[in-house]
């Protein structure tokens, strides 16, 4: 504990448990006394991990009483600080990947909006993306969620996850269309179109590689709605618990994705990884 009152630990783990771990699932829990996340930045608990070897390790970080907005925080050698945007947090602390000689803070990110009441169905997923900063409010008190998602919100939502400025350009989608293009995550056209649940799907399946997958849809009446181009995309994302049906037989792939549902997507995404 520093004069400051803050908790400051340095975590050295060994090249032998690192290397055994390194690319793995299970995330390494540090052998640190657990901390507890502040919504002061600036004094918020600070783990370093010093790890004898150049390759990235996941892990996780001991925190109490964690919630959907506690985050990780990257402390840059310049001193500037930046959310860990694919940093989870679970029932017993904070998972994330971290390179040799990387510096934490463990922070309560949390953002309140008048119209996300605690008992929405999509209240922990829209705490979950603003806290890291994949979504920001419609205004500085609410967040709309059940507003429909564009393409244009969700290519600029992916790209933060690169991240990339998406403050630059003609227009407020233009950074996040030019990084998708480029990617292959979308084609780029129609930026300000509502957004359907399949078109959501998709963009997050090339983001997370083109994977294959098996999913048995014949549970849901509408399954031949998917376009040939996204029933892959829908296969995994139902495959991988990240969309579940609108009722329990239709998916509603050509239905509009909202604000939340885009959210939750997001939010399952990571949590699967953690």
């Amino acid at each position: 504990v520093s004069s400051s009152g803050q908790v400051v630990s340095t975590v050295k783990l060994p090249t032998a448990l690192a290397g055994s771990t390194t690319g793995q699932e299970q995330a390494i829990v540090l052998p640190i006394t657990s901390v507890s996340a502040t919504s002061d930045q600036a004094s918020a608990p600070t783990v370093t991990v010093d790890l004898d070897t150049e390759t990235s390790v996941k892990v996780e970080v001991p925190v109490t009483n964690t919630t959907p907005g506690t985050v990780a925080v990257l402390v840059k050698e310049d001193g500037t600080e930046e959310v860990v945007k694919s940093s989870v947090a679970t029932e017993t602390g904070v998972v994330l990947t971290l390179s040799d000689g990387d510096t934490v803070k463990i922070v309560d990110n949390s953002k309140e909006f008048d119209d996300v009441d605690d008992s929405y169905w999509g209240a922990e997923a829209v705490a979950f993306t603003t806290s890291r900063e994949l979504f920001v409010g419609t205004s500085s008190t609410t967040f709309s969620p059940d507003t429909a998602m564009t393409r244009g919100m969700l290519v600029t939502t992916m790209a933060r996850l690169a991240d990339v400025d998406t403050s630059s350009g003609d227009t407020w989608y233009a950074a996040g269309q030019q990084w998708a293009v480029e990617s292959g995550i979308s084609d780029g056209t129609n930026m300000e179109q509502t957004l359907t649940r399949e078109q959501a799907a998709t963009m997050l399946w090339r983001y997370a590689g083109w994977p294959d997958a098996s999913a048995d849809l014949s549970g849901y009446s509408d399954a031949g709605d998917i376009s040939d181009y996204a029933r892959q995309a829908m296969l995994w994302a139902v495959e991988q618990g990240l969309i579940s049906g609108t009722t329990a037989t239709t998916l509603s792939p050509q239905g509009e994705a909202t604000r939340a549902q885009v959210a939750a997507l997001l939010m399952r995404f990571f949590m699967a990884q953690a």
